[in-house]
């Protein structure tokens, strides 16, 4: 079975007066997508899962193609209660429920649900599915630190498939391999994590105070960031 990557040559999709253009590839591992907003980020995780296709260029798998893409606004919910909902996923129901932490409310009505748990059924669902691509834009939404911790935890886990992270919270991430940078509407790689964290030119304010300190950052995950703020000098 081939390892799955996706390769984008030329491509270009024009919206009104924005225009994104990327050439790049998206191997297996965790990727991390960064930029301003309005700068094209959504626009490439929707054609990077299937939603609408390049104006021109192209998009080619080598491998699988089962994708999923989910956003901060979207519900993927379509049933009533938590054993229902797990079931339409068409993948382990019982594992499902058993990693998002709702073990004894597989009866319960999925509008009882808080909005963290909601999102962790869906989470589950979806990096227990063996999808080949997840594309997970705001993920930690509405979330609290517990359920924040326990994507983090499940992200992890998962790091043999292509996931991509477009998130403006870097609080709570992963670990992640490969970063990339989106600059009005083009796309950049930076490289891996986390030897190319000095060329990351919009850095959040963490990142660049700790490399101010002379500090060595290991990588990008909040234990990372823990564990660089304490060896800050002085």
């Amino acid at each position: 079975m081939n390892t799955p990557l996706i390769r984008l040559t030329g491509v270009i999709r024009k919206k009104g007066a924005f225009t994104l253009k990327a050439d790049a590839e998206f191997g297996t591992g965790i990727h991390l997508l960064t930029g301003r907003v309005g700068s094209g980020k959504t626009t490439l995780g929707e054609l990077l899962a299937g939603i609408g296709e390049p104006d021109s260029g192209t998009i080619r798998w080598n491998g699988g193609r089962r994708v999923m893409l989910l956003q901060d606004t979207s519900y993927h919910i379509s049933t009533m209660t938590v054993q229902e909902e797990a079931g339409s996923w068409h993948g382990d129901a019982e594992r499902i429920i058993r990693t998002a932490g709702l073990t004894g409310k597989e009866h319960t009505d999925l509008l009882r649900l808080s909005r963290g748990e909601v999102r962790r059924l869906e989470l589950a669902a979806i990096l227990t599915g063996q999808y080949d691509l997840i594309v997970l834009d705001e993920p930690w939404a509405g979330l609290d630190e517990e359920a924040r911790r326990w994507v983090r935890q499940l992200i992890d886990s998962h790091a043999h498939e292509i996931i991509v992270i477009i998130s403006h919270d870097l609080t709570s991430l992963p670990h992640i391999d490969q970063l990339w940078e989106m600059e009005c509407g083009r796309l950049k790689r930076l490289g891996q994590v986390p030897a190319c964290l000095s060329e990351w030119t919009l850095a959040p304010p963490l990142v660049r105070y700790l490399q101010l300190k002379g500090v060595q950052l290991s990588g990008l995950s909040r234990e990372e960031l823990e564990e660089a703020v304490c060896r800050i000098p002085g």
